[in-house]
């Protein structure tokens, strides 16, 4: 195979694997109406329940967490349906391009950046709600948090 092949081959691969990652990630987060959400952790309450037992959040904090958690939520809801229509309207321009190896690689690129953007929103509202804790808490919070981002049990039963 040559160079100029396996390079559209990896690009091409690259742009299906950051669009399947897209499409995961709305698939988990966005809220579909009249969908039933399968059975499964409440991240929110998890959280808060995490905050509350683990990190020692009094009420107040609990609320103003709960205030940054909502708008986080609609703010992602919003980039979720915005990064879908992109991809409707990107893959498109690559249809029109006929694929060619600088319309996949614009492709690529584009969807690496909004993802890094969403990436880096996330980390900051962690960041927030750290920021919501005293000093204590948030060496608390540090030192726990990885606990509360494994997806499969709660905080206390990784202990």
């Amino acid at each position: 195979m040559s160079t100029q092949a396996k390079s559209k081959l990896y690009l091409l691969i690259i742009g299906i694997l950051l669009a399947t990652n897209i499409a995961m990630l709305y698939f988990c987060f966005g809220d579909k109406p009249g969908v039933k959400k399968p059975k499964g952790p409440d991240r929110s309450a998890m959280m808060r329940e995490f905050l509350k037992k683990d990190i020692g959040f009094d009420t107040t904090q609990i609320q103003l967490y709960d205030t940054l958690s909502k708008k986080f939520k609609q703010k992602s809801k919003t980039d979720f349906d915005s990064l879908k229509n992109n991809k409707e309207q990107q893959f498109k321009e690559l249809g029109t391009k006929a694929f060619n190896d600088s319309a996949i690689a614009a492709m690529a690129e584009r969807s690496a950046e909004k993802q890094k953007l969403m990436e880096l929103q996330m980390l900051n509202h962690f960041a927030s709600i750290r920021k919501l804790g005293t000093a204590e808490q948030q060496v608390k919070f540090d030192s726990l948090f990885y606990k509360i981002w494994s997806k499969k049990k709660k905080p206390e039963e990784k202990k």
